[in-house]
């Protein structure tokens, strides 16, 4: 079993990431001349779209992961591991993007810088709560 506050965080982070990138995933794809004002003051040039677009699905594997832990980790604590992965790939994608950006609004570092942080926490409480369901189990077999 899962200390109450640890599986307070498993879900609310499960659900904030869901909307999260299931947002990302509609903007990149519905509206990405939206992406580039906001974040960047700019208009995209060449394949800019394209390369959003393609960041898009893995946000949408992300939340189909996410989705699928939320719906399974009770019964199949994996999934947590599962998500722990996934974030930890975008750890990688989100500083990259940072850095790599020619520029940035306020709004862009704001949103953007954030991430990484937060994607670490969720990795550290998603394997917190493998863990504990891991010994809990193993107790009781």
């Amino acid at each position: 079993m899962i200390d109450r506050r640890l599986r307070i965080l498993i879900l609310l982070f499960l659900w904030a990431a869901l909307v999260e990138d299931t947002l990302l995933f509609a903007m990149a794809w519905i509206a990405p001349d939206l992406w580039f004002r906001v974040f960047h003051a700019a208009l995209p040039a060449g394949l800019d779209v394209a390369w959003l677009r393609r960041s898009a699905g893995q946000w949408i594997a992300f939340s189909l992961v996410q989705g699928v832990t939320l719906w399974r980790y009770k019964r199949e604590p994996l999934w947590l591991v599962a998500t722990a992965v996934a974030r930890f790939t975008d750890l990688f994608t989100d500083i990259s993007y940072v850095i790599s950006a020619p520029t940035l609004t306020h709004l862009g570092w704001i949103f953007l810088l954030p991430p990484p942080v937060l994607n670490f926490i969720g990795i550290v409480i998603m394997l917190l709560g493998y863990r504990q369901m891991r010994s809990s189990t193993a107790r009781e077999g």
